[in-house]
């Protein structure tokens, strides 16, 4: 594709195009179809199955549990689309519309090839309008224990990915990724997914992979491949470019900055993004949603809450006043309790699941507190533990205030998983400013 620091024009398909073939995590199967659509109009999923639009934007990304997915009109949700985004971009493709009458985008195999040679061979046209980059003018740095995410100005799209997994050959690997005329398609492309032997009866265990087979996934043992050869040496890092790739096509818009990566995954890639288009964007005020009802990306969660990794148990609040909220947490298998909580069979701790619960609600006093007052947990009551938490659960949290005193709240809250109620309880909180708190 054209370098993306020129201002070139926006490129749609030249036809329209189809593949069919089997999701890795839910298995459906069914075909998808990438439509030429008008210039300014961006990517858009659509799912003709429930007839039902979802808009491409990483506020719209509700799970990064083992992949990507989005979440839109009708509730309805398409799973694991960071392949064929990655291979849009990669193309320099800037209006579609993905239509599928499937859950979740075809694994293939693994790899994002097949969907990059079925764009290429549609072929492009240039549209009438420019394409209008966000730019990366000041440098970002976030850090979450041992994983980082950075985000710094440069005249083309660089990715620089690192990974550390206690496997022969992956102790320690790194790709740096350059965006220019053929580099996906020589260099990430090929690159497919991956997954660890001892994780495949866990990860079926939770629901997931029913499309997998050793034709669409490399599948990692302690003595290596398990198989056939890998397409590079580095395949597994360079797979973790194209997540990246792909994740970043969430803002719509090419991107023009280096985005540095460390130990990092889908969640982080999503945060990164979101931030990216807050603050680089001119997009409008991501704490806002429609209707007047306040939302909070994780940045705004973390200026109302005092709590930090490995503490931080919600994601992202949908919806927020001063009566209720709603918020979520994504669970993953990544989290530190799962460690010993428990070996060979993960359940989140239903404590922590309490809260996470006190967290949400803790949003609603203390958001426009500008840091200055801190909860403490006084008192639970009626709570009900009515199905375990685990790895690759999406927890909603819906809580309302009983009670709102100046230094007491009361708050009642469901966690609800799939629809169906896992734990409720009544929560009384002790509301403390810190200067206070300082003073004793």
């Amino acid at each position: 594709m054209a370098e993306t620091s020129t201002f070139r024009k926006q490129r749609t398909l030249a036809r329209t195009v189809f593949i069919e073939g089997t999701g890795l995590h839910t298995g459906s199967q069914g075909k998808v179809t990438l439509v030429p659509a008008p210039d300014g109009t961006g990517i858009q999923f659509y799912r003709t199955d429930l007839a039902a639009a979802i808009p491409m934007t990483p506020k719209g990304v509700t799970s990064t549990a083992r992949g990507t997915t989005l979440t839109g009109e009708k509730n309805a949700s398409v799973h694991t689309v960071e392949h064929l985004l990655a291979a849009i971009t990669g193309a320099g493709i800037d209006n579609l519309r993905i239509e599928m009458d499937m859950e979740e985008v075809p694994i293939l195999d693994g790899s994002a090839s097949l969907y990059s040679r079925l764009i290429h061979g549609a072929g492009y046209v240039e549209q009438q309008k420019s394409v209008d980059p966000i730019r990366i003018t000041e440098t970002l740095e976030f850090q979450f224990g041992d994983i980082t995410v950075k985000a710094e100005p440069a005249e083309k799209l660089f990715l620089d990915v690192s990974i550390s997994f206690p496997y022969p050959g992956l102790e320690s690997q790194r790709y740096v990724f350059e965006l220019e005329e053929g580099s996906f398609e020589r260099e990430l492309a090929p690159a497919r997914t991956f997954c660890f032997e001892e994780e495949v009866e866990a990860l079926r265990k939770q629901g997931l992979i029913k499309g997998g087979n050793l034709q669409c996934a490399i599948v990692m043992g302690k003595k290596g491949t398990l198989n056939g050869p890998l397409r590079f040496d580095d395949e597994i890092v360079r797979h973790k470019t194209l997540d990246l790739l792909g994740d970043l096509t969430l803002l719509n818009r090419p991107l023009i900055g280096k985005i540095t990566v460390r130990k990092a995954g889908h969640r982080y890639h999503v945060e990164l993004a979101k931030v990216i288009l807050e603050k680089f964007g001119k997009s409008v005020d991501q704490n806002q949603h429609k209707g007047g009802a306040i939302m909070l990306d994780i940045l705004g969660i973390q200026k109302a809450l005092p709590h930090r990794y490995p503490f931080l148990l919600i994601d992202r609040v949908l919806e927020l006043d001063d009566k209720k909220v709603v918020a979520i947490k994504n669970v993953t298998i990544n989290e530190p309790f799962f460690q010993g909580h428990f070996p060979g069979h993960p359940i989140m701790p239903g404590v922590l699941v309490i809260e996470a619960m006190a967290q949400a609600g803790g949003v609603i006093f203390l958001h426009n507190s500008d840091g200055k007052k801190i909860l403490y947990l006084a008192g639970v009551d009626k709570a009900k533990f009515r199905k375990p938490v685990l790895p690759g659960d999406q927890i909603r949290f819906e809580v309302e205030v009983l009670v709102l005193k100046s230094k007491v709240g009361k708050i009642a809250g469901k966690a609800i998983i799939d629809g169906k109620v896992a734990v409720q309880a009544e929560l009384t909180c002790a509301i403390v400013d810190f200067n206070e708190m300082n003073k004793e």
